[in-house]
């Protein structure tokens, strides 16, 4: 395994972060300062790795799965220069060293995140050809009659084109409507950027409020924002079974 890859895997930092600390002589491996990260080694001949004097686990992680609940106004990167409320500085004051998340979610957008240290299961849960499903609430400022949904959740099935991509739903439905707004439910399986509200510009509609409610087999059930929860033996059971679909994909085309 390359020397960046067992420190980004090791300190949860970014690979291309990992590379530079690497080149800069900030990485010690068994008491030498090692600045190739493309040099390959096993952790098994790893006797201590060291990270800017910080010593970094050199045993195998044990492979875990953890449901987050991602409030609105936190936004989905390790770090930002200009903004403090992160999701990778939460999850190093957590504990969290060496997890990734599936599930990108926008900083005004709150719900689900699904947090792994298995690289594999994220990559199975994350690439679009693998069309895990995603389902989300929203919430519209309009009060919009069951036939006006119906068109545009149609609508939204056969697609949207716009700026190059196609923008498209698996399914769609109404939760309920108020005097002043209507709430729905939809179902993604790839998720461009700004997929949703892409969709809902497209028909002159304002998203007031967005919440991803699952992943895959699992959901976000009760918990409240900013809490964490270890997925149960049978939810990580179910995404072993995504993560083996996924592999046997993978194998097909290949």
């Amino acid at each position: 395994m390359k020397l960046m890859k067992i420190v980004q895997r090791q300190s949860g930092l970014s690979r291309r972060k990992s590379r530079d600390l690497i080149e800069e002589g900030e990485v010690t491996l068994n008491q030498v300062t090692e600045t190739n990260p493309f040099e390959q080694y096993s952790l098994d001949e790893i006797d201590s790795l060291y990270l800017r004097g910080h010593p970094l686990p050199t045993y195998p992680a044990k492979k875990r799965a953890y449901k987050f609940f991602k409030p609105q106004g936190m936004l989905c990167s390790h770090d930002d220069p200009h903004y403090g409320r992160t999701l990778g500085r939460t999850l190093r004051s957590e504990g969290f060293i060496g997890y990734r998340w599936a599930g990108r979610l926008d900083q005004d957008a709150e719900g689900l995140l699904l947090l792994s240290n298995d690289g594999e299961l994220v990559h199975s849960l994350t690439h679009p050809r693998y069309e895990v499903e995603k389902r989300y609430h929203l919430w519209l400022s309009d009060r919009l009659g069951h036939g006006k949904i119906g068109g545009i959740i149609d609508k939204f099935m056969e697609g949207v084109e716009d700026d190059g991509d196609l923008l498209q739903i698996k399914e769609g439905g109404v939760i309920s409507r108020g005097k002043e707004h209507t709430e729905l439910e939809l179902v993604l399986t790839e998720g461009k950027k700004n997929e949703i509200k892409r969709l809902f510009n497209s028909v002159d509609l304002t998203i007031v409020r967005l919440r991803r409610l699952a992943i895959g087999p699992i959901e976000l059930g009760n918990l409240s924002p900013e809490e964490f929860k270890r997925v149960s033996p049978e939810e990580w059971d179910d995404l072993l079974e995504y993560k083996e679909s996924a592999q046997t994909q993978k194998e097909d085309v290949s």
